[in-house]
């Protein structure tokens, strides 16, 4: 894409292609200042060859759009706008920005099978053409703004059922598989979040984990902190006391480093628990998030903590403090979804298990 880090020099560079030649610098803190300099230096270089940036292209705009897309957005998002922008360019080709009509953008979105993928594209497609507008300055209007949304009917969020989880944690191994399970359950967390709690994460005394989550817009994790009620205290503390090295909570043993996905894990309890169709790992945030619900004395702004919902800012999520009802709500799921094992059982299997 034109963008890259020197590894010896640790600086960004850019180099891009006008009529045949190449231009380029180096020496950037950042990638998002070489992305800048790079469209600013492209733009000056087209206006002394006579040529406008309007001629700039579909692909080069989408490019330039996802070296920045992919600071902000997690993986799965920024993989998701390179399929939409690609299916677009196998579409209609690399148009020139200032051809792409609404017109345009609309034959391309009535190829679309369904109204949520037409209205996920459009929502895709009309970022990228805002960016160019507003940021590369290289078209007046975004052909998009003009294209309403298509009426669909939002898929039915699946809540396994309370009978399920415990299955499940009795067909996971207490060793590799149910403290994780645990996290998942006892933090309402997104698996993202759990793969990523590191051993700094986790305060014993103050009876807090600290999991991260990335924000949809300034692209940087932000902290969220949650109690930690008795059954998830004594299982972190298992994997602690049998700790192999320092850094993950979680550590993938083959590789040495954090896992990056479970998938596998995930299909093998639910074949072994029977459970079909089988609860997927964000299921259980929403079966957490429902028996939160279920009780009178929780809040609604409380439930919203626990997930993560709310923005805070830096300096206010350093200085929160585990609020009486969050602790409440946290022990109140204490000892429901266990199934009768002991700690001191489960503490034996870590040791056989070494």
């Amino acid at each position: 894409m034109g963008l890259w880090k020197d590894k010896k020099r640790k600086d960004w560079c850019y180099k891009f292609e006008v009529q045949k030649k190449t231009y380029g610098s180096r020496g950037y803190t950042t990638k998002r200042d070489a992305t800048a300099a790079r469209a600013e230096h492209r733009r000056r270089v087209l206006e002394n060859t006579g040529r406008t940036p309007k001629s700039m292209g579909f692909r080069e705009v989408a490019s330039i759009y996802l070296d920045d897309a992919k600071r902000r957005y997690v993986t799965k998002t920024y993989k998701y706008k390179v399929s939409v922008f690609k299916a677009f360019l196998d579409y209609h080709g690399d148009l020139p920005m200032d051809k792409i009509t609404p017109v345009v953008v609309d034959s391309y979105l009535k190829t679309r099978k369904t109204n949520n993928n037409y209205n996920v594209h459009r929502k895709d497609l009309s970022a990228l053409f805002t960016y160019a507008r507003d940021h590369l300055q290289v078209i007046t209007h975004n052909p998009v703004s003009g294209i309403d949304k298509l009426p669909h009917t939002a898929a039915r969020k699946i809540i396994p059922s309370e009978k399920d989880v415990v299955k499940l944690l009795e067909a996971a191994d207490p060793v590799s598989e149910r403290p994780f399970l645990l996290c998942l359950i006892h933090l309402a967390a997104r698996i993202d979040e759990v793969l990523r709690l590191t051993w700094d994460d986790i305060d014993f005394k103050n009876r807090t984990v600290t999991r991260w989550t990335k924000k949809r817009r300034s692209g940087g994790y932000e902290p969220i902190i949650t109690y930690m009620n008795d059954d998830l205290l004594e299982s972190l503390q298992i994997l602690y006391r049998h700790r192999q090295r320092e850094q993950w909570v979680f550590l993938n043993e083959e590789t040495g480093d954090r896992f990056r996905n479970r998938r596998k894990m995930m299909y093998g309890i639910n074949k072994r628990a029977g459970i079909d169709p089988p609860i997927h790992y964000h299921e259980l945030r929403h079966f957490i998030a429902s028996v939160l619900a279920d009780s009178k004395n929780i809040s609604k702004k409380t439930i919203s903590e626990i997930l993560g919902h709310k923005s805070l800012a830096t300096t206010e999520i350093y200085l929160h403090s585990i609020g009486d009802s969050q602790v409440v709500a946290m022990k109140g799921l204490e000892g429901r979804f266990s199934n009768g094992e002991s700690q001191t059982a489960t503490d034996n299997r870590h040791q056989k298990a070494e």
